[in-house]
């Protein structure tokens, strides 16, 4: 009789069974691969990600830099004849004048006008005694009408500036009402004799409005942030001291 088929002999495994150490290692083996895999794809997104945003920047740089130059080839900065000292104030009165009063405005600000209205006549009384340099910096920042007037008066320069400047503020509309448009502006240059085709080119070209951007810009460097702002000698006056008595009493204080 054979030893190996009897009734109480050693037998072998079903068939179709693997041992179960076996199969514990290939599932092991499975959940690393995908792990890896898993850990893979993280890694390449990643990657992705990481170039994309680089991407982004790299453009963002190069259209900031498009646009800088775009408005540097756009809007040259040309100085009116009588902008003078280290931020191209326009100058009016005496180089000699013991006071100079830099005067930091927007035509369309009504606190403006009302400065204008209750201080101005006191101001030119100073200028034509000789006594203050008036250095004017005409403000933009409140919108396109801001900048074309500001055009507008850099284009009068010389003696027609100061008669200009009076005729816009006595002229000011309703600030952001469309009112400061070109023809208007044109027109207001002829009520001070203003009428030559280089004054009226200046103001439908926009011809200064690199130097209005540099104006604001100047501006900003010095700290001012609003209008109507008022230095005596290099010294800003208080809000209060912007009355007729307040003024006249700075600008002897500084002449001392």
């Amino acid at each position: 009789m054979n030893a190996t088929s009897g009734k109480d002999g050693p037998k072998d495994a079903p068939a179709g069974r693997r041992p179960a150490g076996r199969d514990e290692a290939r599932r092991e083996k499975a959940a690393a691969a995908r792990a890896a895999e898993a850990a893979h794809a993280r890694r390449r997104q990643r990657i992705i990600i990481a170039s994309v945003a680089v991407a982004v920047l790299a453009l963002v740089g190069v259209i900031g830099f498009a646009v800088q130059s775009s408005r540097t080839v756009a809007t040259p900065v040309v100085l009116p004849a009588n902008a003078t000292g280290s931020d191209n104030g326009i100058v009016v009165g005496t180089a000699k004048a013991p006071v100079t009063v830099d005067f930091y405005e927007d035509f369309q600000c009504p606190i403006c006008e009302n400065l204008e209205t209750s201080l101005g006549p006191t101001v030119q009384q100073l200028i034509d005694a000789g006594k203050i340099k008036a250095v004017y910096h005409m403000m933009s920042f409140l919108g396109p009408e801001s900048v074309r007037a500001a055009n507008a008066a850099a284009a009068a320069q010389e003696s027609r500036f100061k008669e200009y400047h009076d005729v816009l503020y006595a002229n000011q509309p309703a600030e952001r009402t469309g009112g400061f448009t070109n023809t208007t502006l044109t027109e207001l240059g002829g009520k001070v004799g203003l009428t030559s085709a280089a004054f009226t080119d200046a103001v439908n070209n926009g011809t200064y409005n690199g130097y209005v951007a540099k104006v604001e810009d100047d501006a900003s460097k010095r700290g001012v942030n609003g209008t109507p702002t008022v230095f005596v000698n290099g010294s800003q006056l208080a809000a209060q001291a912007l009355t007729v008595d307040g003024f006249t009493a700075t600008v002897a204080g500084a002449a001392r």
